[in-house]
This record gives structure tokens, C-alpha cells and sequence, in this order.
């Protein structure tokens, strides 16, 4: 449990070299993260960290100030998505699977002409009896 606290108190350390606006709005949140890590997982997070701390300073954030609340959920009544806008998602996501499904159904795989053919799943009936056939049986 002690490693486990000095990593968390070095990972805080690292934080603080991130720009002053992502630190404000993401900190808490990666603070929560990296306290549920198992000890494996540390190397892969600080390195990941350093990479981003890195990134963030040379390319710039557009992070702003601004704290997420702690439940930042929107009801689907609040939800700035217009019904418009679903039923163009439900369109679409209909066209996507009515296209795959029928691409499956008429797309039958190509075999090889090697004169084999695959093992019915059902037995073949009897053969029938011709008129001539029929003739020559004895009764």
C-alpha cells in the first residue's frame, strides 16, 4: 500500500507540469484513474503522461477552466441533439444494415471447379422409379 501511495504522490507531481488550464479541468479525473492502477500499469502511465505533458506544452490545448460537474450527464430531455438529427442517425444506421444484409444474402462464396461438392445437410431421397424401371421389377 505504501508503493502504492508514493506512485500516486509522484503522479500528483507530474500533474502540475501540465499548462495551468488542463490541470484545472482533467487533474481530478486522472488523479481518480490512476488511484484504481494496479502497480503493473504505472510504467505505461507515467510514460503515457510524460508523452502528453510534452504534447500539450509544444501543440497547445483549448482546454478551458471550466470544473465538469460531478454529475455531468444530460437527461434526454436536455440533450441539444434535435430530432432531426436521431432520426437521420436511425436512418442511416437502417440503410447500414439493410445494405450489409442483403450484400451477405446475394454474395454467395466462389469454390473452386475441382469437382467436389459440399456434404448436403439433408439426405438425399430415394431415387425414383422410372416407367422403364418399373417394368423390369420383378413382383
Amino acid at each position: 500500500m505504501n508503493i502504492e501511495r508514493g506512485l500516486l504522490g509522484v503522479y500528483r507531481l507530474l500533474l502540475q507540469l501540465y499548462p495551468p488550464a488542463f490541470r484545472q479541468r482533467f487533474a481530478p479525473e486522472m488523479l481518480e484513474l490512476a488511484a484504481a492502477a494496479e502497480p503493473a500499469e504505472w510504467p505505461l502511465i507515467f510514460g503515457d503522461t510524460g508523452v502528453a505533458i510534452v504534447r500539450c506544452w509544444v501543440e497547445g490545448t483549448e482546454s478551458t477552466a471550466v470544473l465538469a460537474e460531478p454529475n455531468a450527464y444530460l437527461a434526454l430531455g436536455e440533450s441539444p441533439l434535435r430530432g432531426l438529427k436521431l432520426l437521420q442517425g436511425l436512418v442511416l444506421s437502417l440503410a447500414i444494415i439493410v445494405g450489409l444484409s442483403y450484400v451477405s444474402y446475394r454474395w454467395t462464396p466462389s469454390f473452386p471447379q475441382c469437382g467436389q461438392r459440399l456434404t448436403p445437410l439433408v439426405a438425399q431421397p430415394y431415387p425414383q422409379r422410372t416407367a422403364s424401371s418399373a417394368e423390369s421389377a420383378p413382383r
